[in-house]
């Protein structure tokens, strides 16, 4: 007994019980033994064929044709229903060498179902809906912050009143209420910069400057929800929202900075406020510690690249205007372009850094020989504040300098005569972001390439044919495959195997249907929509994305806590047997999505 319950501590599911629990089931299970290409039994779907735990050995399952499903070894199951990229399969099992296994029989499967959920979901859920059903975040809610009682007006009190009424409640915005419902909203700032800097008549009412319909958020919204919201518009105060629409307070940058120290967002406005190179690289490099922190206390991958993102726009920015104060005005407009990760909102605790500059005109050589000295100022600066120079040269230091009409035929060229070199650029250049400058120059590039992507059949089919190159980790048995990095280890590429094919897959449909988002989970839930995925497929994808995600940045968390720098190889034995199922699972997932790529440019 003390043996099996050891045994099925490392058994996915039932490594999730406790060992009271596992304790009342051993005596349920019984042992046998197989010899080599033995017929252990036939499993048609719908069956009812109990539960089978291999202790020892491997087996080999099987279609009823004969062909060659997939290998299973100690600590895997068979005898329930086996979903292989997303349809279920009649199938039988055949042993590859003698070997050992325990046997729940059907109504002994049955009570201890009934006793523990959790068992019989694992067996029956698809893929999908096992990484669906997975707990979530830790992270608490706006809910759980002690909102005061809001302070209010309506719109039509007069400027000075408002003021008079903040600093009499010592409060340093006014939400604006007109028939129970948010309006508007009155800042410190407001009064600044549209009242007094404008010498605006105080008696005018507050309407008149007051910013209009803000930005609010559900009070059973996630915090790290409203932080990322916050950081990306600079903003300092976000309304909070009851269910029924009413005002139930205003959160402050201050009220998150309190919740803990170090906090994105006051890097975030430490780096705006830095005087120098030297003072952006310190406070930006304080980055991944923190990014770590987020992830230890719930935080997950889609919040994390979202706020590892917003911090690299903004060292970003800074080096701009340190560079602007250096070289003096720009001669004409420009925008600074993020390309790859940065401009999906998806960098990770490492990255390198891949951007460009579009000029609204081709510079003359003056004007060349400066926007050559800021990106070179900027490209310097953010090497040393972590984000290392591209080993490709994807960068405005570059060659990555250009006008919008010379990026516009850059992009044709690689559309109109695809080859693989082009092929490879849609990976980088073709997830594009503003971060700074002019954007209505980033629009109309945005729009003139999703404009020419969709009429380009050509390109589109090997673009498609690229992604599915990019395969998941898989063998021929669904067994993991790993590989070696020298001074890195061995293990699963999460990144290239896992997080790239995703990223493929959604550029793809993004480019097809002009979708003009750039994150990921953004353009798979578009894709659903223009009717390119099954709805239900798209949400399997994107759990697959969040699941891989998660995964691979805790154990980059891990080899930061322990002061090695972090990488994408992740040991699928260091994983529970839980975890190397979902991934398998998240995997197949994949594997699925990329076949009716395949299809529908018949590749």
């Amino acid at each position: 007994m003390t043996r099996l319950l050891e045994f099925l501590r490392t058994v996915a599911p039932f490594s999730e019980l406790g060992d009271e629990d596992l304790a009342g089931m051993v005596g349920r299970f019984e042992e046998a033994a197989f010899q080599a290409d033995e017929a252990i039994g036939e499993f048609p779907q719908p069956g009812r064929h109990g539960l089978f735990v291999i202790v020892e050995g491997t087996v080999t399952l099987q279609a009823p044709d004969g062909e060659d499903l997939e290998e299973r070894g100690a600590g895997e199951l068979f005898g329930h229903a086996i979903a292989l990229e997303n349809e279920h399969r009649d199938y039988r099992v055949v042993a590859n060498e003698p070997g050992r296994l325990y046997r729940l029989r059907p109504e002994a499967l049955d009570e201890i179902i009934a006793a523990h959920p959790l068992i019989g979901h694992f067996l029956t859920a698809d893929p999908g809906d096992r990484l669906r059903a997975l707990p979530g975040r830790k992270t608490g809610t706006l809910l759980d912050l002690p909102l005061r009682p809001p302070v209010t007006t309506s719109p039509d009190t007069a400027i000075a009143d408002c003021a008079a009424l903040m600093a009499r409640h010592q409060v340093s915005c006014l939400p604006i209420i007109k028939d129970g419902g948010l309006v508007g909203i009155l800042t410190d700032r407001d009064l600044r910069s549209r009242v007094l800097a404008r010498r605006v008549d105080p008696g005018r009412p507050v309407s008149e400057v007051m910013t209009a319909d803000p930005l609010s958020a559900p009070i059973k919204g996630l915090i790290d929800e409203a932080l990322v919201e916050m950081m990306r518009l600079g903003i300092h105060h976000l309304p909070v929202v009851n269910a029924e629409g009413t005002l139930a307070g205003v959160v402050s940058a201050g009220d998150l900075l309190r919740l803990q120290a170090p906090h994105p967002l006051r890097l975030v406005r430490d780096i705006q406020r830095a005087a120098d190179v030297v003072s952006v690289a310190a406070l930006t490099r304080q980055g991944p510690g923190m990014l770590a922190g987020l992830s230890r206390q719930g935080s997950e991958v889609t919040e994390v690249g979202r706020i590892a993102s917003m911090i690299t726009d903004a060292c970003t920015r800074r080096l701009l205007t340190l560079a602007e104060d250096q070289l003096g005005e720009a001669p004409m407009g420009w925008a600074w372009l993020a390309f790859g990760s940065q401009a999906r909102m998806e960098q990770g605790l490492i990255s390198d850094q891949d951007n460009g500059l579009l000029l609204a005109d081709k510079p003359d050589p003056d004007a060349a020989d400066y926007f050559l000295k800021l990106a070179t100022f900027v490209c310097d600066g953010l090497d040393a504040s972590g984000y290392v120079y591209c080993a490709g040269d994807v960068m405005a230091m570059k060659n990555w300098r250009m006008s919008l009409s010379q990026w516009q035929r850059t992009f044709d060229g690689w559309m109109l005569e695809p080859d693989p070199q082009s092929v490879m650029n849609t990976s980088i250049f073709f997830d594009m972001r503003s971060v700074a400058g002019d954007k209505r120059l980033v629009d109309k590039l945005q729009g003139h390439v999703l404009s020419q992507a969709k009429k380009s059949r050509i390109f589109l089919r090997f673009l498609a044919g690229e992604s599915i190159g990019h395969t998941p980790p898989l063998g021929l048995f669904r067994q993991f495959l790993q590989e070696e990095d020298a001074g890195k280890g061995k293990g699963i590429n999460l990144k290239k195997r896992g997080v790239i094919p995703i990223v493929d897959l959604a550029r793809v449909r993004a480019l097809e249907s002009a979708i003009a988002a750039v994150h990921t989970e953004e353009r798979i839930r578009a894709a659903a929509e223009f009717g390119h995925m099954n709805a239900r497929d798209a949400d399997d994808l994107v759990h697959a994305l969040r699941f891989i995600g998660n995964v691979r940045l805790r154990h980059q968390v891990s080899l930061h806590e322990h002061g090695q720098t972090p990488n994408h190889l992740v040991d699928p034995d260091a994983l529970s047997g839980l975890h190397r199922r979902y991934l398998r699972s998240a995997f197949g997932i994949v594997r699925t999505a990329q076949k009716a790529l395949a299809q529908r440019y018949q590749i």
